[in-house]
């Protein structure tokens, strides 16, 4: 067997030897070997690490997501950022923030909107959802300083119902010249003309509707648009908003349609203070909302029983539809409609309910017959606009509301202020953008274990809600992260007009990802690290 000679470290000393790094660069492999494909700077990293090395990297998303009460609301409110301003004792700030929004803070969201921002809301799967309703009429009689400066750009709304109304408030405050043009004796659309007295107080839509005004929008009511009124008004303006919603009634080719009294107009009647009469029995086809406004109108009119028939279940809010069977009303599906005679109202599998007065109110259809006959025009079914994407139907006139589709009145305001987004981009001559929209947070980024069901909570100002809101996707200064971050590598930065932010320091976070799972409002988020390690060569 071959004797193996042994070196003992005493061989060794005195002698120099290159280090490892020496060593794999100058005589082993030159560059190393894995020098073809990357440029080896030969430093160890742990398995945990900062900066460019770190596995994961944090970021502070404040707001980038919509919560779902913002979402779920056509007219795009925050309602989660009112809380913060709340929370921060800025209830002015809170106040003013809707106004942003829309013009009709408490005739719509606090009084007649169904609120589908509250049904939305991520803190009703943990007890009741936040007062959102109530919260607008905090609103509702603020004030507001009109513009001092304006840019000269004309521009003119064909419509004073709640789309055009909401265009032109966003549009006054973007400091342009806006006229409202009405046929009706008096502003507000279907708010003023239509809506119940008992369902909309009446001083707090003449408020708003005053608020307009002092901002500088201009009201011209009593005035008829026709073909020539319109060619008038667009050469005279830089841009034109068409809103006159749906003041046609809809019905079928129903034989002894003749015979029905047309809702739309019934309940303008009763808001005009004509008294309308009508007979001891009456029928009413249609149970949305509107067929419930109407059964209202019916019963003050003098009815002794009212009727509500529909081919579906009824659409109208519970609400709605509890007032109507508190007061004796029936509502009576699915009731398809055939015929309708002087004794009364018979469906297509015989039956028969006597009445003495029969009312369509099943929606309403848009007046546009003073549009030009321009085939570039499109329309569906030959009834509702169908503009393009930013809104236009002919270059410079933009649609909005029921002239597009029939909606309720918070989707008229969302409506509005997309209208008025892409009208001031056109008196700009700004290129296209669209419309500025988010995305609803993913439920699975809150932290509802965080919040306390409430059991026996005092509900009755919504200003004190605040403390419930889980203010998802939008930081509400808990402060939860700076505390539990174990490298001390969050900082808060307090901004000149109060707001704040948090920061990640990169030189000590080590991507543990701790931030974002302690956020009880999905603020942070932690994502693969996607800074380019630049060792790697890109060519081969």
């Amino acid at each position: 067997m071959e004797r193996v000679e042994k070196t003992s470290s005493a061989d060794l000393r005195g002698k120099n030897f290159p280090s490892v790094k020496d060593f794999r660069l100058r005589e082993w492999v030159k560059g190393g070997i894995f020098s073809d494909v990357a440029k080896d700077d030969f430093e160890v990293h742990n398995t945990v690490n900062r900066g460019l090395y770190r596995l994961r990297v944090p970021s502070w998303d404040n707001a980038k997501f919509a919560a779902p009460c913002e979402f779920h609301c056509p007219t795009g409110i925050p309602t989660q950022r009112r809380y913060d301003l709340i929370r921060l004792g800025k209830i002015d700030e809170a106040i003013q923030l809707e106004l942003e929004y829309t013009p009709f803070p408490g005739s719509v969201c606090g009084s007649v909107c169904p609120n589908p921002c509250m049904d939305g809301c991520t803190r009703g799967t943990i007890d009741e959802p936040i007062q959102i309703g109530a919260l607008g009429l905090e609103s509702a009689f603020a004030k507001v300083s009109p513009p001092e400066n304006k840019t000269g750009k004309k521009i003119s709304v064909i419509g004073g119902g709640v789309s055009g109304l909401s265009a032109a408030w966003q549009l006054a405050r973007k400091v342009h010249d806006v006229t409202v043009y009405d046929d009706a004796e008096n502003i507000g659309g279907k708010l003023e003309q239509v809506i119940p007295r008992g369902r909309l107080d009446h001083k707090i839509l003449e408020y708003e509707l005053q608020r307009i005004q002092d901002v500088g929008v201009k009201f011209v009511t009593s005035c008829r648009v026709d073909k020539e009124k319109f060619e008038k008004i667009r050469s005279e303006s830089d841009a034109v908003i068409v809103a006159t919603g749906g003041h046609k009634a809809r019905y079928f080719n129903w034989e002894g349609k003749e015979l029905l009294v047309h809702g739309i107009e019934f309940l303008k009647k009763i808001n005009r203070g004509e008294n309308p009469t009508v007979g001891k029995r009456v029928v009413v086809i249609g149970c949305g909302n509107s067929g419930m406004d109407t059964c209202r109108g019916a019963y003050e009119a003098g009815a002794e029983s009212v009727v509500a028939v529909d081919v579906q279940k009824p659409a109208a809010f519970a609400k709605e539809i509890s007032y109507i069977e508190n007061l004796g009303g029936k509502l009576v599906w699915p009731f398809m409609t055939t015929k309708i005679t002087s004794e009364g109202i018979y469906s297509n599998d015989g039956r028969f309910i006597p009445a003495d007065t029969v009312i369509v109110s099943i929606g309403e259809a848009p007046v546009l017959d003073f549009l030009p006959n321009d085939p570039s025009i499109e329309k569906f079914r030959d009834t509702w606009l169908v503009p393009k994407k930013d809104k236009s139907i002919l270059p410079g006139v933009f649609a909005t509301g029921d002239t597009i589709k029939p909606g309720r009145l918070t989707d008229a305001i969302g409506d509005g202020r997309k209208a008025a987004y892409f009208a001031d981009r056109f008196v700009n001559g700004q290129e296209f953008l669209p419309f500025p929209e988010k995305k609803k947070i993913p439920a699975e980024r809150l932290s509802k274990a965080y919040f306390d069901k409430c059991h026996h909570c005092d509900l009755k100002d919504p200003t004190e809600d605040h403390t419930r809101c889980v203010s998802c996707g939008t930081c509400r200064d808990c402060k939860m992260c700076l505390e539990s971050c174990p490298e001390k590598a969050i900082t808060r930065i307090e901004n000149p007009d109060g707001s704040w932010q948090y920061v990640s320091d990169s030189e000590k976070c080590i991507g543990c990802g701790i931030c974002a799972g302690v956020c009880p409002c999905g603020v942070w988020s932690i994502e693969d690290n996607p800074e380019e390690i630049k060792i790697y060569s890109t060519g081969a």
